[in-house]
């Protein structure tokens, strides 16, 4: 017996309440053995066959390298199909202290789940094994759609590919939703995406809503065609009949089929399983006189992926306060701060963002910006609006904002004095909740200072080394921004600027990760404000390095 069995036999041995059934031996690769543990409100101890990987008592891609098992406690909670219960345990480096702890896991398992019945207030997906379908797996990416379904209602479902990829060591294909249609192919709903999505290529599938989980103890997904014997009624059964019929040309491709069922009184989960044409899991019965579509209880289901993509589920893990998410934002200069801040709020979940900029991005702009080089030279607002919808099936842009562009910084320059051009430029800047002025455009601030604005504007700009960012909310935000750089306050290098080769205007010096530092903390600094409900002041973010880099914000 090795070092490492017997300290485990011996730490077992003095663990109160649980006995060795079965000594720990070493096996081939793991070591195994049997333990019984009783808690208080057992009328007799449980008993768990363990199995302890190599690497224990470290996690493997955050997986317990120890198992305990028991296939008599299937029908509790929070237990795998091979028998194992799911436990989650402190760290510890230590064999002896993390076996302990991991055995305490097991003891509150027991109380909470096999003694208590306990039901977490979160629901549990069930447990599905999707396997590769002729050598791919498929995923299929749902959204929540303004639609009732009533039970057993059927028909096909547009959905479309979005791209593919790599799973593991498997190809996989990524595809949404995008049009529920009834049995005769009348449009019932659309799926809520962004244009660049809804404008993909649309494939077929199938749908049924049954309501009812397609699970026998509300754990594991059914495994046999034949399960869902009393769920698919005799209309759905001759439909799918129909269907294979009319692609009787396309024999071996694959028609993914939806099942719906409810798991909350609103919230509709979507799984999907994988159909070949001319396999469909159908045969024709003759019962008094009449074809019935029967079941084939000898084939497994082959099941997909699918996942819940509606918005909050896409932003479950973080997102910005409302008066950001849900405001209409407008975003002028869409240059390296602008760019950041735009797709920052795109992943923290606002949708709804226009752009002004008559600016073209070049290559030179990818280093700070958030632009790639893959898409060449073009107009910095279409570069970014493909950008953002990469990151968010949710981001929808305002229509409208090059073409107003160009009469913002002519028009309105040149007719500041004209009422009814003010008027209209005001109107439109209003439709906005909040803007963002990124443009670090003396005259432009200077204009926009003589508008009657009523939306919240922010002016952000950067100075050279981006040693500071100063950005200015109130109405003296002309005086402000003119005095911090014009006036001394600020002292930062005005000579050291990057002059590029050509006839350019000379722009300051920084990198994307000193625009970024500062952007993320003065857009932290915002949504901290409108989430206490406190008004927005004139800030300056200032940066020192001396030992180490210091940030400091001053509100004035």
């Amino acid at each position: 017996m090795n070092d490492r069995v017997s300290e485990i036999n011996s730490t077992i041995e003095n663990i109160p309440n649980v006995k060795l059934i079965k000594p720990f031996e070493q096996s081939k690769f793991d070591i195994e053995g049997c333990i019984s543990v009783f808690v208080e409100g057992l009328e007799q101890p449980l008993n768990f066959n363990v199995t302890i990987s190599p690497q224990y008592p470290f996690k493997i891609h955050d997986t317990e390298t120890i198992k305990f098992s028991n296939d008599e406690l299937l029908e509790y909670k929070h237990i795998m199909a091979n028998g194992s219960i799911c436990i989650h345990t402190a760290h510890s480096p230590i064999l002896s202290k993390k076996l302990v702890y991991d055995i305490e896991a097991v003891k509150v398992w027991i109380k909470k789940y096999y003694i208590n019945k306990d039901l977490d207030s979160h629901y549990e997906h069930l447990i599905v094994n999707p396997k590769a379908f002729k050598g791919g797996h498929f995923v299929y990416f749902f959204n929540e759609v303004d639609y009732v379904f009533h039970k057993n209602q059927f028909g096909f479902i547009d959905y479309s590919i979005m791209s593919s990829g790599v799973f593991h060591n498997e190809n996989i294909q990524s595809n949404i939703f995008q049009v529920f249609l009834d049995k005769d192919r009348k449009k019932l709903v659309d799926v809520n995406w962004n244009f660049q999505l809804k404008n993909l290529p649309y494939c077929t599938g199938l749908f049924i809503f049954i309501k009812d989980e397609p699970s026998k103890n509300q754990r594991w997904v059914f495994e046999n065609w034949k399960d869902f014997e009393s769920l698919l009624p005799q209309d759905f059964l001759t439909f799918l009949h129909r269907v294979e019929q009319k692609k009787s040309k396309e024999q071996g491709k694959t028609l993914p089929l939806f099942i719906g069922y409810n798991i909350s009184d609103k919230e509709i989960h979507w799984q999907a399983i994988i159909l070949e044409i001319g396999k469909f899991p159908i045969y024709g019965e003759k019962v008094n006189k009449q074809w019935l579509t029967r079941l084939d209880g000898e084939t497994i289901i082959d099941w997909a992926m699918t996942r819940n993509c509606s918005y909050k589920y896409f932003f479950g893990r973080g997102k910005l306060n409302q008066q950001l998410t849900d405001g209409k934002i407008l975003i002028v200069g869409i240059g390296a701060i602008g760019s950041i801040i735009a797709k920052t709020l795109v992943r923290c979940g606002c949708t709804k963002i226009n752009f002004i900029d008559i600016d073209v991005k070049e290559p030179e702009n990818v280093c700070r910006s958030e632009y790639s080089f893959f898409s060449g030279i073009t107009n910095k607002v279409n570069d970014l609006i493909d950008e953002l919808c990469l990151i968010s099936p949710f981001f929808e842009p305002i229509k409208g904002g090059y073409e107003f562009s160009r009469m913002l910084d002519f028009f309105l320059k040149s007719h500041l004095t004209n009422k009814e051009t003010k008027v209209e430029i005001e109107n439109y800047l209003n439709g906005y909740d909040i803007i963002f002025d990124c443009t670090a455009d003396n005259d432009l601030l200077y204009v926009l200072s003589q508008l009657n604005i009523k939306s919240k504007l922010l002016n952000l700009s950067i100075s050279n080394h981006a040693k500071q960012l100063v950005c200015a909310t109130e109405r003296n935000r002309y005086h402000f921004i003119d005095t911090q750089f014009n006036g001394n306050v600020l002292e930062f290098d005005v000579d050291d600027l990057y002059n590029p080769t050509g006839c350019w205007s000379p722009t300051f010096k920084a990198s994307y990760n000193d625009i970024n530092t500062l952007v993320q903390f003065a857009i932290k600094h915002i949504n901290s404000r409108f989430e206490k409900n406190k008004s927005l002041r004139n800030f300056v973010i200032e940066t020192e390095y001396t030992d180490c880099v210091a940030i400091k914000l001053n509100e004035f």
